[in-house]
């Protein structure tokens, strides 16, 4: 249940973030102000992201998702009510898209910290890894689904499919059991939950550092915000060329996680963990010095291959050193580095580019990652070798650390 609705709440985000771009540009004709769309996206998820997880943190992490889904399909209805009255304008959209992502800062630290509440410890990287795939299979379905729904009952009908999408979400947490254990204790200020979260996190050497690497590659080794650069001018392959670009990294996803499934638990996560973070940029690079659109098409499979195999070995490992009590937090700190910087790497990739072109950007970028990547593994042996079978201490909140 709980992947069925992370796959519709995936694609009605996708259908949601085509219509309300295809509508701001129909309201405004400004480039400008379609970007800015994302800054009321990101600004809130960010700020409110550990509040969130202080929150999954004290309360059944399920109870958190049926609150956080009941209001966005509440809020996903109004845009498209705006829209078939004929009042709708920019600000509504901003403000809507301020308060959705501010909703979404609390559904997802509760929802991340509760797969390891509905599968056996023994599971726990085949349930991560079939829903690292989520987010390749529904940017290809989803923005499909709402080109569509524009071209055949209008903006106002896109959005309706949207909050349809959303209710299925809803039903999905309903339908949802799982193992509720006593979570921090109330008396706990939420100020005094996320301060603690902050520094035990500092501490523990293996956290801090997949944070970090995440932190380090999803600002600086991005590389999808500069696709359609590489199909114009690079490779000179057209609209349909890039169609394949932005496909190539799902289809190395794919078999990413067909092989993760099949292999099941991995005990040596560190040194794969490691060994992806080394040559994910490798490729990448690979890719933004490359020609020819062969290559480039094979480098961005493997990219994507890697891609889903480090993240879903990062976040096994982040589950297996997380205490249950701390959980909450921990995944907000992951979802706000991956999700909350992600929007931003377009600007640092983008900037570099108009001064050094494009291949140099992204190889530029891809270094920074690889020299971060080789002072972590020199400074941070626990994190090389972590395993399985001897994982290191796990992150505990404070009141345990001090009585132990």
């Amino acid at each position: 249940m709980l992947w069925v609705g992370w796959l519709f709440g995936a694609m009605g985000s996708w259908i949601h973030q085509l219509t309300s771009g295809w509508l701001i540009l129909e309201l405004t004709d400004s480039p400008f102000m379609l970007g800015l769309n994302g800054v009321f996206m990101s600004v809130p998820f960010l700020i409110m992201s550990m509040y969130g997880g202080a929150l999954a943190d004290r309360m059944d992490r399920r109870h958190v998702l049926l609150m956080a889904q009941t209001l966005s399909t509440l809020l996903a209805f109004i845009p498209g009510v705006l829209t078939a009255l004929g009042v709708i304008q920019v600000w509504h959209i901003y403000t809507l898209s301020f308060v959705s992502w501010t909703v979404a800062a609390f559904d997802a630290p509760a929802r991340h910290a509760l797969i390891p509440t509905l599968v056996p410890k023994e599971e726990l990287m085949r349930a991560i890894a079939i829903t690292s795939i989520l987010r390749r299979v529904t940017a290809l379905v989803g923005p499909l689904i709402g080109g569509l729904a524009i071209g055949t009952v209008g903006v106002a009908g896109a959005f309706f499919v949207y909050a349809a999408f959303h209710g299925m979400v809803l039903v999905s947490v309903i339908l949802m059991r799982s193992h509720h254990t006593e979570l921090e204790h109330q008396k706990t200020s939420m100020a005094r939950s996320i301060v603690e979260g902050l520094k035990l996190m500092r501490g523990h050497r293996v956290i801090f550092g997949i944070l970090t690497i995440e932190a380090v590659h999803t600002f600086f080794g991005s590389y999808q915000e500069l696709m359609p650069v590489f199909a114009r001018d690079v490779l000179q392959v057209g609209p349909t060329g890039l169609g394949f670009l932005y496909a190539s990294p799902g289809v190395g996803a794919f078999f990413a996680t067909a092989v993760l499934v099949m292999l099941g638990e991995v005990k040596k996560k560190g040194p794969l963990f490691m060994a992806t973070a080394f040559l994910q940029p490798l490729i990448v690079a690979l890719f933004a010095l490359s020609p020819w659109m062969g290559i480039s098409m094979l480098a961005l499979m493997l990219a994507g291959l890697l891609d889903v195999v480090g993240g879903t070995v990062r976040n096994t490992m982040l589950q297996l050193s997380t205490h249950e009590q701390m959980r909450g937090r921990v995944m907000a700190m992951n979802i706000m580095v991956h999700r909350g910087l992600g929007p931003m790497s377009g600007i640092q990739s983008g900037t570099l580019a108009t001064f050094i072109g494009a291949p140099l950007a992204i190889t530029t970028g891809a270094a920074v990652v690889i020299t971060y990547a080789t002072f972590l593994f020199r400074r941070t042996p626990e994190l090389r070798r972590y395993s399985s079978q001897r994982p290191p201490a796990m992150l505990r909140p404070m009141t345990q650390q001090t009585a132990k």
